[in-house]
């Protein structure tokens, strides 16, 4: 696809597609809706909205601060600098048919375009690093957020941010991209309080739900609701072999972010504290073996109205308490 627009790069810069240089970039001026900066410190704990307390994430993102090799006009939407902490925008180039000039116009705020967790990670990375991949909803020129990645470079008072299109894994005539379906194995990690503190960012295109989304969550909150019985025969089969690896009695079906089901065969593991004889930690790897029931279209979100599979919140919270008492 031809560029339809341009921002410089050096050797230091993600490398974009050429074209006519855009206008000479103004001075800052400072956004009027400035977005507060996390702070700093972990919190001991981090509570649900039913009341029910997690374990802290120790990740929001698996991923390395190396840059993959395909930012190229195949996934690559658009460029932008802007100002760090205001997120006032300094210059932007777009890259497909989708995007205007006017979709981020100097002065406005690009900070203003993500979802709020898309904004704290990225002003909690500037902090910490000079590069960093980001996984966040961006706002879309029909106003609706699209799962995007973002590879961030950081300077003492700006960024510049490449936004990648993610697509799914399954094309919509229901074969994979690559035209024959292949296993594809992620892992995902939860804590004693069933909160999950790990999943695979590479598990994106075929589930559709960033680490953002389900990070301190419960496990629960993408598992297939009629298959709950699945997790909770698995941790009592880890209770009964003391950490040891056990296989789940059925196939485990989960829920991706656009209420297609996808399944799974799992295997569980855990760690058990030596001292205490609690477990700890349960690692479960699964292996997606078919392809999407439902819209294969895994990235996009649910149509109005339209609730996914899973828990609801009060029935979720006695499961998850049903499972604490297993692991405890």
């Amino acid at each position: 696809m031809e560029p339809a627009g341009h921002s410089s790069a050096t050797s230091n810069t993600i490398p974009v597609p050429q074209a006519n240089p855009p206008q000479p970039t103004p001075a800052a001026a400072p956004s009027p809706s400035t977005p507060s900066t996390p702070g700093a410190a972990a919190q001991p704990s981090v509570m649900r909205e039913d009341g029910a307390t997690l374990s802290p994430p120790n990740t929001w993102s698996s991923s390395s601060v190396e840059y993959m090799d395909d930012a190229d006009d195949n996934r690559l939407l658009f460029t932008c600098t802007f100002t760090l902490p205001h997120g006032t925008v300094l210059s932007s180039a777009t890259y497909t048919d989708n995007f205007n000039e006017q979709y981020l116009p100097m002065g406005t705020n690009f900070l203003a375009r993500l979802e709020p967790k898309g904004q704290s990670f990225i002003l909690s990375a500037a902090a910490a690093s000079v590069k960093q991949r980001i996984f966040a909803r961006v706002a879309m020129p029909d106003g609706n957020l699209r799962a995007c990645e973002l590879l961030c470079e950081f300077e003492q008072d700006r960024a510049k941010i490449t936004v990648l299109a993610l697509r799914s894994a399954f094309n919509p005539q229901g074969a994979t991209v690559s035209s024959n379906f292949h296993v594809f194995t992620f892992i995902t990690k939860h804590s004693s309080t069933c909160a999950l503190t790990h999943i695979d960012y590479a598990s994106i295109p075929y589930l559709g739900l960033l680490p953002t989304d389900l990070i301190g969550k419960s496990l629960l909150a993408f598992v297939y609701s009629p298959d709950v019985h699945v997790v909770r025969q698995a941790h009592v089969d880890l209770h009964n072999s003391r950490g040891k690896i056990v296989k789940s009695i059925a196939d485990l079906r989960l829920v991706a972010h656009n209420g297609s089901i996808l399944r799974c065969q799992t295997e569980w593991s855990a760690y058990v504290n030596p001292w205490t004889r609690k477990m700890e930690l349960v690692v479960a790897r699964h292996r997606i073996c078919s392809l999407p029931i439902g819209d294969a279209d895994v990235i996009s979100s649910p149509p109005a109205g339209i609730q996914t599979n899973t828990l609801p919140p009060v029935m979720a919270k006695t499961f998850e308490d049903e499972l604490r008492t297993i692991m405890n």
